[in-house]
């Protein structure tokens, strides 16, 4: 009973929140906010945020949570961005035949007119296949100026539907508790405000990037088959915003680690690396032939262009502020900062903290992915949040086939050595059953 007044109290605060995006919004037109509603929004999101920490992973009903916590947002106005009026202005250009990529979405009759002062005046940033959803949507509610930007959501909804499917697999597969997995990459705040209350394309680009994950645990036609399901993900993934190409590198890394043989040399990491890489640029290209490649014009938004609680913004927003720099060079370098950041963090993580392991359990058994613990960092986007999860797995757990392959009991060659291991796995077992995270049925083995 204890934990479902938590669940109540963090309805409570996502209601305070929405309602008081109404009372203070000027319409639908862009506006700075009252004092009163950052005050009141920051306490009722940071009542949400620890009404979700109390539950924590061991709370049976996360997916009744996630949808009780996100049904008042979906009729809400766009929370702390106006991305979704962009969404729905290129949308009403997609749906009449307009190219997003030639005519800048402000003049996009009247849901232009919302469309935030930043991106008013550029071209859209998206790739084919998310302007063919955008007109889609825009075509289905006819345009509406409240209930377009509003049905953008739908995207976000799929997306969580996709990761209730895929993560306890993907957990499964890792070794992870599926309760951790649900708690923290699926009924997390940060994710349903952002994704849902923000109505933010980056859901369905990281559902479909997860579910690549999955797909390329599959060793089936040879190891072959998940490389291909995966590559096609992950191509659809980009189809819906280009950021998704870098989850390529963790998708290779899983690939490598389930299909590298005893004896192995650079041109076979090089195959298993090519094949998911042409099939991921092969849908893409695919996903790109009715709009083409428009998003990459000069005359496209550029996100460095708008301010955001990121720190790199805000140097970016001084330089343009000061009149030291011209505003293309400003945002230039910063982007290039940015990537330069990426890269660095990502081969230090790699080289310092490797995420995968491989754990034989003897011939003729699929390795398994082992994860070692690594840094789990809030990120806007809130993508690590579903992978990371299952990148840290206590204890070596099999990853293979759609089978899940047991380790192989020991010889009955010394029957003393038998009961010797056998009394230290019931040791290993009690000495974690009470572990916090750790269910029942879901005991570490001991090797």
């Amino acid at each position: 009973m204890r934990k479902w007044l938590w669940v109540l109290t963090g309805l409570a605060a996502v209601l305070v929140t929405v309602g008081v995006a109404f009372a203070d919004a000027p319409g639908l037109l862009e506006g700075y906010a009252s004092w009163w509603r950052v005050i009141i929004t920051l306490t009722a999101q940071a009542v949400l945020l620890l009404s979700w920490w109390q539950l924590g992973p061991r709370w049976h009903r996360p997916l009744v949570t996630t949808a009780l916590w996100s049904a008042p947002m979906l009729a809400s106005l766009p929370l702390h961005s106006r991305d979704a009026y962009a969404y729905a202005a290129a949308g009403w250009q997609a749906a009449r035949g307009i190219s997003p990529y030639e005519h800048a979405i402000g003049t996009a009759g009247q849901p232009g007119l919302l469309v935030g002062k930043h991106w008013a005046e550029t071209t859209s940033v998206y790739p084919s296949l998310q302007l063919d959803l955008f007109g889609l949507t825009s075509h289905l509610t006819g345009g509406h100026l409240f209930w377009t930007p509003a049905a953008m959501r739908l995207q976000a909804v799929l997306a969580l539907a996709i990761l209730a499917f895929v993560l306890p697999r993907l957990a499964r597969r890792f070794g992870v508790d599926e309760g951790l997995v649900l708690w923290a990459g699926l009924l997390n705040p940060v994710i349903l405000v952002q994704w849902i209350g923000g109505a933010h394309n980056d859901a369905l680009m990281v559902a479909l990037a997860v579910a690549a994950f999955l797909a390329v645990t599959d060793l089936g036609w040879r190891g072959w088959r998940g490389l291909v399901v995966a590559g096609i993900l992950l191509g659809l993934a980009m189809g819906i915003k280009q950021s998704a190409a870098l989850f390529g590198l963790g998708l290779v890394a899983v690939a490598w680690r389930l299909r590298r043989p005893a004896r192995s040399s650079w041109w076979q990491l090089i195959t298993v690396a090519a094949v998911p890489g042409a099939v991921t640029v092969l849908t893409f290209l695919a996903t790109s032939l009715r709009w083409g490649l428009g998003w990459r014009n000069p005359t496209a938004g550029n996100p460095i262009g708008a301010s955001s609680n990121a720190p790199l913004s805000w140097v970016a927003s001084f330089f343009r502020a000061s009149e030291h720099f011209d505003d293309t060079v400003a945002d230039g370098a910063i982007g290039l900062l940015s990537t330069l950041l990426v890269t660095v963090a990502i081969v230090l993580i790699w080289v310092r903290r490797p995420a995968l392991g491989v754990h034989h359990r003897g011939p003729g058994h699929v390795p398994a992915v082992r994860a070692r613990p690594a840094a789990l960092v809030p990120h806007l986007a809130a993508a690590p949040l579903h992978v990371h999860p299952c990148l840290r797995a206590p204890r070596p757990a099999v990853a293979g086939t759609r089978r899940h392959l047991r380790a192989p009991a020991p010889a009955p060659g010394r029957g003393g050595t038998v009961r010797r291991d056998a009394h230290r796995r019931r040791a290993a077992v009690a000495g974690v059953e009470g572990r916090p995270g750790v269910r029942g049925h879901e005991r570490p083995q001991a090797d």
